[in-house]
């Protein structure tokens, strides 16, 4: 038995193949196993074209990555695509925070956008990289920070383990840390603590079985497989990664 029920992609996972098929995509995606797919991108097609092969490919839109200037000039448009397909969570993926005032703008500017993401029945979220773990002279943490400046009612963090392990932080403290807050997981594997190279993920020295078990623990709901590069194939590569935490 699985320590989870369900497996979800990171269609980011697959760029390159998404931009050439998208709707195989979505059924070879479907085929491997996994339950739900997280967006980055709906390769042009329409809501209704997305939730028909979603639907067909048993999948489900766990969540849909939308850069931060999208959400501020074209959320209606945004809420209402996800609205059709049946996206729980709009996760804001990357800002380039350097200071504690980076971090203090991107709060104002978050603050309005997750209260009316909130407010209109989904989870908004903020990914992680490594660089919002930098620490400013006085020994605050930018992610830290970001949290306390933001309303855990509207604003959750998926937590991408591998950015988080690049940066030198303990996965599994900081999971603690935030269990507040974490209720999205990346799960992506790195080779070791000095290549820090994205392998896949029966490969490297995350453990995911304690990682997922604190997880479930503090109340992450959907674990996303994400996976930047790739030894042999993409296709390959997601499906040995779903086999490793499907045996867990």
């Amino acid at each position: 038995m699985s320590l989870i029920e369900r497996f979800s992609l990171q269609l980011y996972s697959l760029r390159e193949l998404t931009r050439e098929d998208f709707k195989g995509v979505l059924k070879r995606v479907g085929e491997i196993g996994y339950t739900g797919v997280e967006f980055a991108g709906y390769g042009g097609l329409a809501a209704s074209q997305m939730l028909s092969l979603l639907k067909e490919n048993g999948l489900k839109s766990i969540s849909s990555h939308v850069p931060l200037e999208r959400l501020i000039n074209n959320l209606d448009e945004e809420l209402s695509y996800n609205r059709e397909i049946g996206t729980e969570a709009i996760i804001v993926p990357y800002y380039p925070v350097k200071t504690i005032q980076d971090v203090k703008i991107l709060a104002e500017q978050l603050a309005p956008i997750a209260r009316a993401v909130s407010n209109a029945g989904f989870i908004f979220g903020y990914h992680n990289h490594a660089h919002e773990f930098i620490k400013t002279e006085d020994g605050t943490v930018l992610l830290d920070l970001l949290m306390q400046l933001t309303d855990p009612l509207d604003m959750v963090l998926e937590l991408d383990v591998y950015w988080a392990a690049y940066a030198g932080v303990d996965v599994l403290a900081y999971m603690e840390k935030q269990r507040n807050r974490i209720r999205l997981l990346h799960l992506k594997q790195m080779a070791d603590f000095e290549s820090r190279k994205c392998v896949d993920l029966d490969e490297g020295v995350l453990d995911f079985n304690t990682i997922i078990c604190k997880g479930l623990e503090t109340g992450v709901m959907h674990f996303i497989l994400e996976q930047e590069e790739f030894a042999v194939s993409p296709y390959q590569s997601i499906e040995k990664g779903y086999k490793h935490i499907m045996n867990l």
